[in-house]
């Protein structure tokens, strides 16, 4: 194979897997914006059950509260890179990186909802980039506004670029998931609680045959024994009303089928222009891409 067929070769291959790229990108994006607009706003309250778009506001549940690894800042959500500038002045590697997976609350004034951050898809509101020459920096740069941030900016450039992105403590979060309780009431097996019980009377054998054996034949019939049942299903349904409510946690997570897991400092409009946007340049790209393969094969 001669060096102008293999270039052509893989030009055609590079134009092939930028179409597929392009398609996959806009399809993915798409889905996205499909699930923000056609999932409508719940309130933790009163959230069925399953796949939910929820809107309020973060709050750090842990104690100490989660704080961002780089900078030392409380918020709800971190992401940290660490690069080495490469002898290339332009080429940077990644030598460090990071991801929070504490949980944390999200509040929306009628109720809270414990957010599990793994596998989201998260947008942050926060992101701080500086540079210097220890692989884990021992200070962080104040930023400053225009022209005078450039500046400082590139005369402390050193060997290592930090990058931290965050989801601010206390900002409004949009967010998309999976939605579930945990605990409250109706959650417990009152069958389950009545079968225990009735175990526990059968191992005091002279009781309960004193209780329920109204014949005196020392044993209990069909008939007594359905007695000792409806006595044990009351004492449970009895002991359930007078016990307080257990407390009832409301989580999401991601909901593991496939179905978007979204975290945003953004509402779910701009989320979903976003995502629009992005399906728009992912067709764009295909069509490019295809259109330039086409062409060369037809006229090379």
């Amino acid at each position: 194979m001669s060096g102008a067929q293999f270039h052509f070769d893989l030009l055609l291959a590079m134009l092939a897997a930028a179409g597929v790229f392009s398609f996959w990108h806009a399809s993915k994006a798409w889905a996205r914006n499909r699930a923000i607009e056609d999932t409508p706003t719940s309130r933790v309250r009163s959230a069925a059950q399953g796949y939910v778009e929820l809107i309020g506001r973060g709050v750090p549940v842990e104690k100490p509260p989660n704080r961002a690894p780089l900078t030392g800042i409380t918020c709800t959500w971190w992401r940290y890179k660490i690069e080495e500038r490469g002898f290339a002045r332009r080429s940077w590697s990644t030598v460090d990186s990071g991801t929070s997976e504490t949980p944390f609350l999200l509040d929306d004034g009628t109720g809270s909802c414990l957010v599990d951050p793994r596998g989201a898809e998260v947008f942050p509101d926060s992101t701080t980039v500086w540079y210097g020459p220890d692989p884990w920096p021992q200070g962080r740069i104040p930023s400053a506004p225009g022209v005078l941030g450039w500046l400082v900016e590139r005369m402390a450039r050193g060997k290592y670029r930090y990058t931290e992105h965050r989801l601010q403590a206390g900002a409004r979060v949009y967010a998309i998931g999976q939605f579930r309780s945990l605990g409250g009431a109706g959650v417990d097996d009152p069958g389950a609680a009545e079968a225990q019980l009735l175990h526990e009377w059968k191992k005091d054998q002279p009781a309960l045959l004193a209780r329920f054996d109204t014949d005196h034949d020392g044993k209990l019939s069909a008939a007594e024994w359905e007695r000792a049942r409806a006595a044990a299903h009351g004492q449970v349904i009895d002991g359930r009303a007078a016990a307080p409510a257990p407390a009832c946690v409301h989580v999401l997570t991601d909901p593991m089928d496939g179905r978007a897991f979204l975290l945003a400092a953004a509402d779910g409009a701009t989320l979903a222009s976003r995502f629009r946007f992005s399906a728009l340049a992912g067709v764009g790209g295909f069509v490019a891409s295809s259109a330039a393969l086409a062409w060369m094969l037809t006229h090379v």
